[in-house]
């Protein structure tokens, strides 16, 4: 059952609700509810009044799924409100600044950031690692502390996440875990779209690095795709100033990417509240061929009523994005 409140410094009122959708997607921080409230009946009663700024709270079958604030409204004629609210991490999208950061860990980053931007936050895990962060560009709060995370990563192969819980922003180390929910035809699994493509593979890459005086090129390559598919070449100029064995190493990182026959899968299923994206699932779907363990990418949860469906797009490997 959908229950969703209107949060006062003292008090939370109920807010009548037709339905609500909720989603995230990996490495696009924040996650968001658009929810169509009651507004008036059909006697010009005004429900409770939303607006935005204020702070609201979803729960389903009594287990809070989100937290966050009104960021828009669309009211119609017939009494229905619509309204699209965003959890703390949007803060981190939303604002832009440039820093420089001398001998600090990302926590440490993350924890001056939601100071200086008023961010509520909770428990923020020790990074373990003293990093020199130089953002002389104007960027987003959120591409500042996930790029201290991927340095973090590089040093001491430990990965953290940013998350919103209750309202307060936190960092956590992310670890693999063996228990995973499964997706099967026939059980939870209602439909599914399958596409394979070579359009976006790469059987070769080529980074170049520097500066027209002093450039670094390297070509790798995958020897076994291009006698299939021939030669597909993805180009990229490196801002970064890197030595050959670096720009060998990153290359060989966006082939892995690209290399052989990109696959998308997409399910819907009966609705799963702990399944988000980032998180492993274990999918059997025997007519595609399909038995094993994908992450999700996007997910998208539609509640009404007391029915809960999901949508999930899926991918086979976890990794973790880049930022320039």
């Amino acid at each position: 059952m959908i229950e969703l409140y209107l949060v006062k410094p003292n008090e939370m009122i109920e807010i009548p609700t037709d339905s609500i959708t909720w989603s995230g997607q990996r490495y696009k921080a924040a996650r968001k509810i658009e929810a169509n409230v009651l507004y008036t009946n059909q006697g010009g009663l005004q429900y409770t009044k939303v607006e935005e700024g204020n702070t609201v709270l979803f729960k389903w079958k009594g287990k809070e799924l989100f937290r966050g604030t009104i960021f828009s409204r669309n009211k119609t004629k017939s009494g229905l409100l619509s309204f699209t609210a965003y959890d703390m991490l949007q803060y981190l999208l939303v604002n832009k600044d440039v820093y420089v950061f001398s001998k600090r860990r990302a926590d440490q980053i993350i924890v001056r950031l939601c100071k200086d931007f008023q961010i509520p936050y909770g428990a923020i895990a020790n990074t373990g690692v003293v990093l020199n962060e130089i953002h002389q560009n104007e960027t987003t709060l959120y591409d500042i502390a996930l790029r201290a995370l991927i340095n973090t990563e590089k040093q001491n192969g430990r990965r953290f996440q940013i998350t919103s819980q209750k309202g307060k922003l936190k960092l956590n180390e992310w670890k693999p875990s063996s228990d995973q929910w499964v997706l099967e035809t026939g059980v939870n699994l209602i439909d599914y779209n399958y596409s394979t493509s070579i359009e976006e593979t790469a059987t070769r890459v080529k980074l170049i690095s520097g500066d027209e005086k002093n450039t670094v090129t390297v070509t790798v390559s995958d020897s076994s795709g291009q006698k299939r598919y021939g030669v597909l070449q993805h180009f990229e100029r490196v801002n970064e100033k890197l030595n050959k064995g670096q720009l060998t190493k990153r290359g060989q990182t966006i082939l892995n990417k690209k290399k052989g026959v990109q696959k998308e899968l997409e399910v819907e299923a009966l609705g799963i509240a702990e399944i988000i994206s980032g998180k492993p699932i274990y999918v059997i779907e025997k007519e595609i061929g399909i038995k094993g363990t994908h992450y999700v990418d996007e997910d998208t949860h539609s509640f009404k009523g007391e029915h809960h469906h999901m949508q999930l797009k899926l991918i086979q490997k976890n990794t973790r994005a880049e930022v320039d």
